[in-house]
């Protein structure tokens, strides 16, 4: 005891200076510092990763989108188009050609009335079969229109 007094640094045996202090906690050793850093590493750069992937699968979509509106609004304009000249070809009694129009029409886009107009261009040319195949076409996608009297009037 003796010695413990005489020389502040040491400790008597059987007492730590860790006892002496109830609130000291040891701090974590350095490989699991090393361990908790890292895994703090890995999960930001998951996150990251995750809304970088996150925004780049939108950015497809959206992309995606915007490219299908604009096919959409070519093919109702080049549908017009053919439309227009198909009733221009049949104001000219020029009947092969309106119907080469209406069916062009039609393949871009199917219906009731693309088939309508095709199928009064058909009866115009007589041909009547298929001008009542079309007209069923029609009236199968849009139950309004009316089978029109011989002379082809428009809807």
């Amino acid at each position: 005891m003796a010695n413990a007094i005489n020389n502040p640094g040491v400790v008597p045996p059987g007492k730590s200076n860790l006892e002496e202090t109830p609130d000291f906690n040891p701090p974590p050793s350095l490989p699991l510092q090393i361990f908790l850093f890292c895994a703090f590493l890995i999960t930001v750069a998951a996150y990251v990763a995750g809304q970088r992937s996150q925004s780049s699968a939108e950015q497809a979509a959206s992309r995606a989108r915007d490219d299908q509106s604009q096919r959409l609004a070519v093919n109702k304009n080049k549908y017009l188009i053919y439309a227009k000249l198909g009733f221009q070809a049949e104001e000219q009694k020029r009947y092969a050609a309106a119907i080469a129009n209406f069916r062009s029409a039609l393949l871009l886009q199917n219906t009731g009335e693309a088939h309508y107009n095709l199928a009064n261009a058909l009866l115009l040319q007589s041909q009547t079969n298929e001008a009542l195949q079309e007209f069923k076409a029609a009236l199968a996608l849009d139950p309004k229109l009316k089978q029109p009297a011989p002379g082809g009037v428009k809807p």
